[in-house]
């Protein structure tokens, strides 16, 4: 007997609702100095600094951290649009996923 189409969706919703909730990307920079991690609403859950940025100037340190943001965000979007077109059973960009993920806290309380 088929699946009823009500609950498949609803099925799907909450995997993408967990996904939103755990999934994360992370860049390093070229030099190594910065590392981050993202979530899938855009949030910091990690900033890493090695010694080595200590030595740059405040105003290169501050560039290289948004560079980086920017880099594991990218990541992590790209991952989130892969994974619900796979649930989904449709392509879906990252560009198609901006501003539909709650923050963590919203996400929290929808549960």
């Amino acid at each position: 007997m088929p699946e009823d189409p009500a609950e498949d969706m609803r099925r799907k919703a909450k995997e993408i609702e967990r996904l939103a909730v755990e999934l994360e990307g992370e860049a390093v920079s070229e030099d190594g100095a910065v590392r981050v991690v993202t979530g899938a609403a855009g949030n910091i859950k990690e900033l890493d600094l090695r010694m080595s940025a200590y030595q740059m100037s405040g105003v290169e340190l501050g560039e290289l951290i948004v560079e980086t943001i920017r880099a594991a965000d990218r990541r992590t979007q790209a991952d989130l649009a892969q994974r619900v077109g796979a649930i989904m059973g449709v392509a879906v960009a990252p560009d198609d996923l901006r501003g539909t993920v709650p923050a963590p806290a919203q996400a929290e309380e929808s549960r």
